[in-house]
């Protein structure tokens, strides 16, 4: 169950009947973009507060569960906090902490820097992950392509990208199940990890990652034969068995957003 969960929270799709996973990837794409641009721009700390009750909404609304929430946002608190101490610290200007008759290095306004960029960091990684829960990686790369469209005009191979990051997506889930298996097979036949000297640990490593890799190989050498053998060749059109197309639901999400842009603009800024 842990195991599964781990694999899932590293851009993995999470199946689901929620609000979220019912609207057309476009409109999540879009979606994503503008509450980001949001995020990043607001200043005001009513906007901060309006922008973190939505974010909490929408992570609500995807209905996957805090388990994987909490497995999935527990890998980043390292990089949040190296974040916000270096912005705090580094903060130019400003009223320095006095704690009894000791005055600290840092300023307040500093603290306030580095624990708004911290929020802000974290919202970001919650919408990526809303995005990736609720979208699979076909929908997700076909969003992707027929909102690039438009630069088939300037001779952009849309099409050959979108493959690319769809596979490149599909083998994040893969590549972690080959080092898994590869690291219980290694310990079945004796080997311990975490023990020892650097250069011991290293060969650990080694033994690890050579047969991952091969394994990795393997895979992608059958993933093109596939390919081949069903027909796919660079540059040539693509028929789609479900269309993408709006529905209501996806209408009513683009009015949502504009209406809290007009509130964001006129309310909090």
């Amino acid at each position: 169950m842990t195991k599964g969960i781990q694999d899932v929270t590293i851009g993995g799709y999470v199946p689901g009947d929620s609000v979220i996973h019912a609207l057309d990837p476009r409109t999540k794409l879009v979606g994503l973009v503008v509450l980001l641009t949001w995020v990043f721009v607001t200043r005001a700390d009513a906007g901060l507060l309006a922008i973190s009750c939505l974010v909490m909404m929408l992570a609500f609304l995807c209905r996957v569960g805090w388990i994987v929430w909490w497995w999935g946002l527990r890998r980043f608190s390292w990089m949040l906090l190296i974040a916000a101490g270096i912005n705090t610290v580094f903060h130019q200007g400003g009223q320095s902490i006095m704690i009894g008759h000791w005055e600290l290095f840092i300023t307040r306004q500093g603290l306030q820097a580095g624990l708004v960029l911290c929020l802000q960091l974290l919202q970001a990684i919650i919408l990526s992950m809303a995005l990736t829960f609720t979208t699979t990686p076909r929908d997700l790369s076909r969003g992707l392509e027929r909102l690039a469209r438009p630069l088939n005009s300037l001779h952009v191979p849309v099409g050959e990208i979108s493959v690319i990051l769809l596979l490149a997506m599909r083998f994040v889930p893969l590549l972690q199940l080959e080092l898994r298996t590869t690291i219980e097979a290694q310990q079945s036949r004796g080997l311990e990890f975490g023990r020892g000297g650097l250069i011991s640990r290293c060969g650990d490593l080694v033994a690890v990652f050579v047969p991952a890799l091969m394994g990795a190989l393997r895979r992608s050498d059958l993933l093109a034969v596939s390919m081949a053998a069903r027909g796919f060749r660079p540059g040539k059109p693509r028929s789609e068995y479900k269309p993408l197309r709006f529905a209501p639901r996806d209408y009513g999400a683009f009015i949502l957003m504009a209406v809290i842009s007009l509130c964001l603009v006129f309310v909090f800024r």
